[in-house]
């Protein structure tokens, strides 16, 4: 049996490689307690709606370009406007709509127009609608579906790995000219899905784009090794 002596000698010591295990492990560990989600800089993708084409004969300089002001409000429909134009304003109306709602919540955000910076986060988004099979189509704003509402969905990309697809075509493809191509989204990366009509409201569009900012956050908070600078 040890000794008093020798008893607290063995606690000592192994108190000491306690110590120094847990020095370790935090040196180890990279530090977040001074991370801040808002410090990430976001770029924001078009979120992709396609339209059938304009007819042949319509004039090319009437239908609307990305850089082109856009109303601030999105279309509805009792617009006399091509689907393409639509699609166009309601693709634009987001994406402004995410970057002031972001602004607003202290990140830096802008859409992506221009070089990407090496880290970061990236929004990008695809517009699309289920067939009579329940299959993901993409949807094609002015085509024959009789659907009231369509999906948005969501990713979040980390710009250190920007290559991750946010959905694939696949591989057999029906006919038809009802809805976009059928698709298989990535399960791979943090996806989210939001329901809205057609034809959104201004408060539709920016509820959603709260709910994107709120799951934006709640991801970088959640991996701040992953996002820091």
């Amino acid at each position: 049996m040890p000794t008093a002596q020798q008893a607290l000698r063995i606690c000592l010591l192994a108190s000491l490689m306690l110590a120094i295990a847990a020095i370790q492990s935090v040196e180890a560990k990279p530090q977040s307690a001074d991370f801040s989600a808002t410090s990430v800089p976001i770029l924001i993708n078009d979120f992709e709606l396609v339209s059938v084409p304009p007819p042949p004969n319509y004039p090319k300089g009437q239908t609307a370009q990305p850089n082109q002001q856009t109303k601030k409000t999105p279309p509805t429909s009792d617009e006399p406007e091509l689907p393409s134009v639509q699609a166009r304003r309601l693709m634009d109306f987001f994406a402004a709509t995410m970057v002031e709602t972001l602004q607003k919540g202290g990140y830096t955000a802008r859409r992506a127009r221009s070089a990407s910076p090496p880290k970061g986060a990236l929004l990008r988004g695809v517009f699309a609608e289920p067939d009579e099979k329940n299959r993901i189509r993409r949807t094609l704003l002015g085509g024959t579906s009789i659907n009231p509402k369509f999906f948005l969905y969501v990713g979040i990309f980390n710009l250190a790995r920007p290559d991750q697809p946010l959905y694939q075509l696949a591989a057999e493809q029906p006919g038809g000219s009802q809805f976009g191509p059928v698709i298989t989204l990535n399960t791979f990366i943090p996806l989210a899905k939001y329901e809205l009509d057609k034809n959104p409201t201004e408060e539709d569009v920016r509820k959603i784009c709260s709910q994107i900012a709120t799951s934006l956050t709640a991801l970088l908070a959640a991996n701040p090794s992953a996002f820091a600078q």
